[in-house]
């Protein structure tokens, strides 16, 4: 291995220890916020965070996410800065004027969320942090950063749940206002330090010829910005505004348990990326089509382990009130392996260096979850929500795989080799939602799940462990 792929496997392996920490972290304060929080105080957090990321590309229209693309076109590193500067000023005055509109409006806003006009205040603070948060990223990549990026991602995100608990405990009613809080506090903190590093790399100045590079790259990257949030969070806003956030509450009970399939899909996308390149590039296609093979059977074994013990998972994590919906957990991890299979003609557009159909596919996809959900939650309520989700990430794996096939003509896994065991895992799907009835903790329920769920990972897995018995046992008579 030469010093540039040693180089590539340690920023991706910083990356990837700071994704699975923050990914991890949703998932660990689950038990913690369920416990503090009312059902539908934990419907209104949910439904404020979701909004705050799509408020935070908003307000700046995105205008900040040229930063890392130009280090590459830059004549030098004063080029750099200075675009740095014009990159910053420019997301400054758009989020200044956008924030003023945003306050005017705020009880028009409110009334029509269905939440307090405080709370949407409270987003334009959250959005600078994350705003702020992306600039520093944006800057540090490029400059191959990533061991500080990923140790000032973990100190912030762990720093803001800390606090955000202890402003919890504090408060007797409205305790979501905690997180808020927790996170102020890290951001005056935090906030400082990532000021600091960033003004090192911005010169004072306004360059129209920089201004003109980041319109032309950040204005048609927007609507794939707001489509991946749309997507992935669109549900929990919705749920919020037709049907309460008792039940947005509940439904992100369910979502939150079924995103541990986020946390093995970074881990793959993280981990594999530099091998897919490099495979593609000697056009090594039995390797990849290997290593797909592997994953994809390693994804359905986790999300049927998923599928059928998330009762088991919410009643450990959670108080009784917030289980009446765990039975969408199996649609959601459905949503989860096409988004995970797609990833197969996704990742072909960033090799075929034709990335514009990433956002084709993106935002149709987030089209299409918008227009489903609208029809769906009239007549299923967060059911319809689940279904939503899962249906749009099909279309997204549909679409992308239609490009790839059609237009990009890359090479990728045939869409049998994917199929064959995906048909197996489908029953899985039926036999857990047929276990909603039975939310209390049995060892004869368990004992069916556990003989079920082996008999799936012995079937789906079996061409494994046999070339392993041959290698084993031909090992032995040498």
């Amino acid at each position: 291995m030469n010093g540039e792929h040693k180089e590539i496997l340690k920023h991706s392996g910083n990356y990837l220890l700071a994704t699975i920490a923050n990914k991890a972290l949703s998932f660990i304060t689950v038990p913690v916020y369920t416990y503090l929080l009312t059902v539908e105080d934990y419907g209104v957090l949910n439904v404020f965070s979701s909004t705050a990321q799509v408020v935070a590309v908003l307000l700046t229209l995105n205008t900040e996410v040229a930063i890392s693309r130009y280090y590459y076109d830059a004549e030098n590193e004063n080029d750099f800065k200075c675009f740095v500067g014009t990159s910053i000023r420019f997301s400054f005055i758009i989020f200044s004027v956008l924030s003023v509109l945003l306050f005017l409006f705020r009880n028009t806003l409110a009334d029509y969320m269905g939440i307090e006009s405080l709370l949407v205040v409270c987003l334009i603070p959250f959005a600078i942090n994350i705003v702020l948060d992306g600039i520093f990223q944006q800057i540090y990549q490029p400059l191959l950063e990533s061991r500080k990026i990923a140790i000032v991602s973990c100190i912030s995100s762990y720093l803001a749940v800390a606090l955000s608990v202890v402003c919890m405990l504090m408060l007797q009613d409205k305790r979501y206002y905690g997180l808020i809080l927790g996170t102020m506090i890290t951001f005056m903190f935090m906030g400082v330090y990532k000021v600091i590093q960033v003004n090192r790399y911005s010169l004072k100045g306004f360059d129209i010829k920089h201004l003109k590079y980041i319109l032309r790259f950040c204005l048609p990257y927007l609507p794939y910005s707001l489509s991946s949030i749309i997507v992935a969070q669109f549900g929990k806003m919705i749920i919020g505004q037709q049907d309460g956030f008792n039940s947005a509450g509940l439904y992100s009970f369910a979502q939150n348990i079924s995103a541990l399939m986020l946390v093995v899909i970074v881990l793959v996308h993280s981990a594999w990326n530099p091998y897919y390149f490099k495979y593609m590039n000697n056009k090594d296609y039995e390797r990849i089509d290997g290593d797909y093979d592997i994953i994809w059977r390693v994804t359905l074994v986790i999300g049927a382990f998923l599928s059928l013990f998330c009762y088991e998972m919410g009643i450990i994590l959670a108080r009784p009130q917030y289980l009446s919906c765990l039975y969408q957990v199996p649609i959601l991890v459905l949503g989860y392996l096409f988004y995970q299979w797609s990833y197969v003609y996704l990742r072909n557009t960033a090799f075929a260096k034709k990335t514009i159909w990433n956002a084709v596919v993106v935002v149709s996809a987030g089209v299409f979850n918008v227009v489903l959900n609208a029809v769906l939650i009239k007549y299923f309520q967060s059911l319809g929500v689940a279904i939503s989700f899962a249906f749009s990430y099909l279309f997204m794996l549909l679409i992308s795989w239609i490009i790839n096939r059609v237009i990009l003509k890359v090479y990728a896994t045939s869409m049998m080799s994917f199929i064959k065991p995906f048909i197996f895992y489908l029953p899985i799907i039926c036999v857990s939602i047929c276990f909603k009835d039975t939310m209390i903790l049995s060892f004869e329920t368990i004992g069916v799940k556990l003989i079920i769920f082996s008999v799936f990972t012995l079937f789906v897995t079996k061409r494994f462990y046999i070339k392993w018995l041959r290698g084993y046992f031909g090992a032995s008579k040498m």
